[in-house]
């Protein structure tokens, strides 16, 4: 059981906008699925709906872009955490089971979740900026680029290369630089398989800078920033509102993910009273509750398990 030092535990998601959780603490038993008829708990991880009397609670999302996930066909359904965007954002995730993709290479305004010598970052997809990474990675001769995620992200860029005219775009539903973001949700030897798929190898690719995951499931030889799939997927679209729409200046969700303010270009931190209310609004926890389920099932590990006990979180954070 948990020891007495989980009340002065910080909770990582303070300050996020997440909906009360509490109550599905309450839910006793299973209900079925509406969809298929089966025997579920919280919501269905076949048919990406909730069950039962939560139905109603469970908050739904709209997000700036869309995004797709591709499973490799050994990933668990229950398991997977890309089943919670799928079900609080039905209307923007779309889950495939590799090799059932669509296919991309026609598609414009796609970009791929993938780390790669040419990967952009998400707000280079806006200013226009571009960067050149050091030889090699940085990394001893010999190593593989997938070590690259072993790495913080401005460890390994060497140059920046700042285009000509504005650093950034005025950004509305013409210009959008990003219409759609895909996500591999396997083991990194599986996703290096799959990115090989000529339909995934032709997109763009984006990194997501470093944050540090709450994911409570080990995964060996790996550092805390390895994100589990919807942390991923929050950090892309809270990533996207940020370079198109900036961050609000009171939102306090990035303190306990090691994505401090002073990380934020203070061109795009903006107080409320400097955006126009008719406008869309800077990032103030707007995407958060893709978080919700997460957050529930983290709690619930930690009502049940020493959180300096658990492996997960033993693991380096660099």
């Amino acid at each position: 059981m948990a020891s007495s030092e989980t009340a002065q535990r910080p909770d990582p998601f303070e300050g996020m906008d997440i909906a009360e959780t509490d109550f599905l603490m309450d839910v006793e038993g299973r209900s079925c699925c509406s969809r298929c008829g089966k025997s579920r708990k919280f919501f269905c991880y076949t048919c990406y709906v909730p069950v039962g009397e939560i139905e109603s609670r469970v908050p739904r999302l709209t997000l700036p872009v869309k995004i797709d996930v591709i499973k490799h066909r050994n990933e668990i359904d229950g398991k997977s955490t890309a089943v919670h965007a799928a079900i609080l954002a039905p209307d923007d995730v779309k889950i495939y089971t590799y090799p059932n993709i669509p296919d991309y290479r026609m598609e414009e305004d796609v970009v791929l979740i993938f780390p790669t010598p040419t990967a952009l970052t998400v707000a280079s997809l806006f200013s226009g900026e571009t960067y050149q990474m050091k030889e090699n990675y940085g990394l001893p001769k010999g190593y593989h680029m997938g070590t690259l995620l072993r790495f913080r992200l401005n460890d390994i860029v060497d140059t920046h290369h700042q285009p000509n005219g504005s650093s950034s775009i005025e950004c509305n539903t013409g210009n959008f630089p990003v219409k759609r973001a895909v996500f591999i949700d396997s083991t990194w030897n599986q996703c290096r398989g799959i990115y090989k798929d000529e339909r995934l190898s032709c997109l763009r690719t984006v990194v997501i800078q470093n944050r540090i995951s709450q994911f409570w499931r080990h995964q060996r030889n790996s550092p805390r920033w390895f994100l589990a799939t919807v942390e991923a997927i929050h950090q892309f679209v809270l990533e996207v509102h940020i370079a198109a729409w900036g961050l609000d200046s009171r939102y306090r969700g990035l303190d306990h993910i090691h994505l401090k303010m002073d990380q934020i270009p203070q061109d795009r931190i903006f107080h409320p009273s400097e955006v126009s209310p008719d406008g869309v609004q800077p990032y103030n926890g707007q995407y958060d509750n893709l978080l919700f389920f997460f957050r529930h099932m983290y709690n619930l590990i930690h009502k049940h398990y020493d959180h300096e006990k658990l492996k997960a979180y033993k693991r380096p954070l660099y």
